[in-house]
């Protein structure tokens, strides 16, 4: 008797990494603006926590504040796509894929994933 063995594949195409940052979300198509946590994002996505449900297709835009290294505040705007929505107990889980992110208008970001991709897994040393 043959047994099927299967193999979990990473569908993602870019790495996430954490990021607990609290962003102000708007959603262009219904005016529907609110604040949002994102708990995690990668190059092409991320996912925000808000107290608001956003509808799965809806495009949303996303002000991500960062701080430079001379502690001046940077804002960078994020457009995207709901790719799904999940109730949870008090707020929505909800994951966006980004139409596109570039070196010219995400310097930070591309900065912080750089960054952040290249951590490994914890070694403990015995």
């Amino acid at each position: 008797m043959l047994e099927k063995i299967h193999i979990m594949t990473n569908r993602r195409r870019h790495k996430r990494v954490s990021l607990l940052k609290e962003v102000d979300v708007s959603c262009p198509n219904n005016k529907a603006d609110a604040r949002g946590l994102i708990v995690n994002i990668s190059r092409s996505g991320m996912v925000i926590y808000t107290t608001r449900p956003l509808s799965t297709g809806n495009e949303i835009v996303v002000k991500l504040p960062f701080v430079d290294e001379y502690k001046v505040d940077r804002i960078e705007t994020l457009v995207g796509d709901v790719c799904w929505a999940k109730p949870l107990e008090d707020f929505y889980a909800i994951g966006i894929q980004f139409k596109s992110i570039n070196e010219d208008d995400h310097f930070m970001l591309l900065a912080y994933l750089n960054y952040a991709e290249g951590f490994e897994k914890p070694c403990i040393n015995e």
